[in-house]
């Protein structure tokens, strides 16, 4: 059934400095992907981009689609949306239990993921 089917993402902010961090979601102890369950009346990507903008609380209008490739989470194949945006005031105030993660605890869940193929980020 279509609604059992799920979708990845993160959102890469670049940080003035030249850094970069990703959008993670605490998950009790553990960091994790944002992940949703695609609806029949959206895309993967649609159910994402709603993901980001009321749960992670994004201003969408700023972030960029730069990637999309597929993981495994639970030995089941997810696309995995990424998308880019740069720091502005307020980008760092995110809702309870999310989070920019450095590129080492991101570098731990992506692997985790199983990411097929080569990514560019």
């Amino acid at each position: 059934m279509l609604n059992k089917k799920r979708v990845a993402g993160t959102v890469i902010l670049n940080l003035h400095d030249g850094t970069k961090k990703f959008l993670l979601h605490k998950d009790g102890d553990n960091a994790k992907l944002l992940t949703v369950e695609l609806s029949e009346e959206q895309t993967g990507l649609a159910s994402a981009l709603q993901l980001l903008k009321e749960e992670a609380q994004l201003d969408v209008t700023t972030i960029e689609l730069v990637e999309l490739t597929s993981g495994y989470e639970n030995d089941v194949k997810v696309p995995l949306f990424v998308f880019e945006m740069t720091e502005t005031e307020g980008s760092d105030e995110l809702p309870k239990d999310f989070y920019w993660g450095n590129t080492t605890s991101f570098q731990h869940i992506i692997q985790q993921f199983k990411i097929e193929g080569l990514p560019y980020f």
